[in-house]
């Protein structure tokens, strides 16, 4: 698949193809109506369509059409190349394509009797973005097919036996961070909320000599007689199967043990009462101070309040300071405070930075090991979880359920034609070994969330949260967990989460897309590691072009990982054009595979740059050491820059400021390592003005002038020498 294809162009270029595409849907939309029932008489009289009435409002409508979208033609433009701000880009077609036939028919996936085809393509394309991340699909369970041949009870057994992932679509990645927070923190106690239930309940009477194995893998020990600490702190896996094991050793139904265990747990009693009757310590749940905001939301709406939020601090590079986290949980251990959660980040959205989650996983093992202590792991990958195609091999997209759609990927998989250099380079090689470790390491977290809004390039609202174990998902349906009967066992994705309605379209748009450009190397990585690439590209031309000595007086100060001197040197006569200062053409640059490697490990982690500028003071010949004068030139950067310019901006950058919420660590090392020393406030007081720009349209580096970066760095250079010489900051 040519991925250019799949873009209607900055100027609107390929909207052949999209006219195209259009009128297919549109057709097809008109064709199912006519059909669909055919002898129903219509609600429109023969001559209505020549009436006065009709050609009145018809004119109106249009009028009005055209007024609104005359009005929003100012709108910023995400598809122009001179906007590298936030997390968002021009949709790709199919995308628009797949909301539009989707819009036709209306479908809300909060329940299949609304949905009876789009609950199908969201369970589909749910499982496909668990299977990008690395969860195993081959053994989810066919309860649709199989619901004829399979019992009641053996859906217990197989549940009791299995471990298979399970997805579902929300609006967005606030939603889905807010879910996998409310399941982590439900999930955590379903043990002790069980032996509640087995010392109060007669109905569950057989299963008093429940046996389970604690987390250190190593003791077993009576439920009942388990402390509730020990039972806080169970692995996850085991606390959620264990309303299955009752309801097969006290031949219940599984929805009456729910029922019975959500008696005694916090679900119905409320927290307060649950811990203080069950002497439980507040818990906590852990973030990266780079998390997103969304976090302190979810901990406030499931009532454990935003004090129950500790934010680890962040390294100089955007990551999470690992030995911070250690001393966290030593004190948590020490005193007996449960963690629901550790959230990293898989692509941060000021710094673009991931954070360590393979060390998290070892810390966990240990912990579990050593002390009996457990905490479920959540991953925020809702940028960079299409980084993810990046390392996965092709795969074969599964059809919906209920039929076998025969789209051209359900063969064999052809041998991909490549049109050119960067088309052909490997997707890894970009990518740096500590990233690829991250990568690989989110098939062994507990919940993930991946946004298709962002680097998956389809339209809003579309966030996929993915589950590890199914289970986990079970208790926080307040109906039956399964379907009863024949073919109503239809796949409700959407009994299990927050929202209620949600719209149908946006699963049709994600499968339409995936069935055309696979989360895969061959498919998603060929835009990804572009956009990968450019970053890195841009962020050592940042450090190239405005080195204080550069003939403009100008110094990029970066949030990453910098290069040595002797690598950025080598780094400058690999990209930049030694005749023309210039960055060189993306496809001279990739045919150097060793470059590749080496460019890998500096820059951001993954498509975006986090920096700032500082001068050299005419007065000393010394870089500006005064702090309150960087952050004056920053914000008039950034109020130069900024959106609301519209059509007229020459450029526009996103920007953000950073605070004492990183750890002094963090804006000790930023002020040492730019040499700003005096005029600093209080730490408390710090706010650090950076842009950050998110590198998210892949051809950038390929327009038919060469790579724009190239226009925006001269850009940037018109702006910040023009503001050091009209403003008093060089006086």
């Amino acid at each position: 698949m040519d991925s250019q294809s799949l873009f209607l162009g900055a100027k609107g270029e390929n909207k052949r193809l999209f006219e195209d595409l259009s009128k297919i849907v549109l057709n097809s939309a008109i064709d199912s109506r006519e059909q669909y029932c055919n002898d129903e008489p219509s609600i429109f009289q023969n001559d209505y369509f020549q009436s006065d009435n009709f050609k009145k409002s018809s004119e109106q409508i249009k009028e009005n059409t055209k007024l609104i979208c005359n009005y929003i033609k100012d709108s910023t433009q995400f598809s122009s190349l001179r906007y590298q701000a936030h997390m968002i880009d021009d949709p790709l077609i199919t995308g628009f394509i797949g909301t539009i036939a989707g819009l036709f028919y209306n479908s809300n996936t909060c329940t299949p009797q609304v949905s009876c085809k789009s609950s199908f393509i969201e369970y589909a394309f749910a499982n496909d973005v668990c299977s990008m991340v690395g969860y195993d699909t081959s053994n989810i369970p066919d309860y649709y097919n199989a619901s004829k041949t399979i019992s009641s009870t053996d859906i217990i057994k197989r549940e009791l036996e299995t471990v298979y992932p399970f997805g579902h679509i929300t609006t967005g990645g606030t939603v889905s961070n807010i879910e996998a927070c409310w399941s982590s923190y439900w999930v955590k106690f379903i043990p002790v909320a069980i032996k509640n239930a087995l010392l109060k309940e007669d109905e569950l009477s057989c299963s008093k000599g429940l046996t389970i194995t604690l987390v250190d893998g190593k003791t077993n020990k009576l439920l009942i007689e388990c402390s509730n600490w020990e039972l806080s702190n169970l692995n996850g896996d085991t606390s959620v199967k264990l309303p299955y094991q009752i309801s097969l050793e006290c031949n219940l139904p599984i929805e009456i043990v729910f029922d019975i265990i959500r008696k005694y747990h916090l679900t119905s009693v409320g927290a307060l009462k649950f811990f203080t009757d069950n002497q439980i310590n507040q818990p906590l749940f852990l973030i990266p101070s780079s998390a997103h905001y969304c976090f302190k939301k979810a901990v406030s709406l499931i009532g454990l309040g935003s004090d129950s939020i500790k934010s680890i601090f962040i390294e100089a590079n955007g990551r999470m300071n690992i030995n911070n986290l250690k001393r966290i949980i030593k004190n948590c251990i020490e005193n007996q405070i449960p963690i629901i959660n550790i959230a990293s980040v898989l692509g941060s959205t000021q710094e673009f930075a991931v954070d360590n989650i393979d060390e998290i996983i070892t810390i966990r093992n240990q912990v579990r090991r050593d002390y009996n202590f457990n905490f479920e792991m959540h991953v925020d990958a809702a940028f960079g979880g299409y980084s993810l195609s990046c390392i996965r091999d092709n795969y074969q997209l599964a059809s919906p359920l209920d039929d076998q759609l025969l789209l051209p990927n359900k063969g064999e998989i052809q041998e991909e034609k490549f049109i050119n250099e960067v088309d052909s380079f490997d997707p890894e090689l970009i990518i740096s070994g500590y990233v690829k470790k991250q990568l690989h390491a989110c098939k062994l977290v507990d919940t993930i969330i991946v946004d298709a809004h962002k680097s998956g390039y389809l339209p809003f609202s579309n966030s996929t949260i993915c589950y590890r174990n199914s289970k986990y998902k079970d208790f926080l349906t307040f109906f039956r967990v399964y379907v009863a009967g024949g073919n109503k066992n239809i796949p409700n994705c959407g009994l299990f989460g927050i929202e209620g309605s949600r719209p149908g379209h946006s699963s049709i748009a994600g499968y339409l897309t995936h069935s055309i450009i696979r989360p895969s190397k061959i498919g998603y990585g060929k835009l990804l590691k572009r956009c990968i690439l450019n970053a890195k590209i841009f962020y050592i031309s940042l450090l190239i072009k405005f080195d204080g000595n550069n003939g403009n007086n100008i110094k990029a100060i970066t949030i990453g990982n910098n290069p040595s001197n002797e690598v950025l040197n080598y780094l400058k006569t690999e990209i930049i054009d030694s005749n023309t200062s210039k960055i060189k053409p993306l496809d001279q640059i990739v045919s150097n595979k060793a470059l590749l490697q080496i460019l890998s490990n500096y820059g951001p982690d993954l498509n975006g740059v986090c920096f700032g500028f500082n001068f050299i003071s005419p007065s000393t010949g010394e870089l500006n050491n005064d702090y309150q004068k960087y952050v004056e030139l920053n914000k008039i950067i950034i109020d130069q820059l900024d959106y609301v310019k519209g059509p007229n901006a020459d450029l526009v950058i996103g920007h953000t400021f950073l605070n004492d919420s990183y750890g002094g660590e963090f804006i000790s090392t930023f002020l040492e390592n730019n040499q700003l020393k005096i005029n600093v406030p209080t730490y408390n007081k710090i706010s650090i003005p950076l842009l950050r720009s998110a590198t998210m349209s892949p051809f950038i580096g390929e327009t038919s002038n060469g790579s724009y970066f190239n226009i925006i760095l001269d850009q940037l250079l018109k702006v910040i020498t023009n503001i050091l010489f009209s403003s008093s900051i060089l006086k």
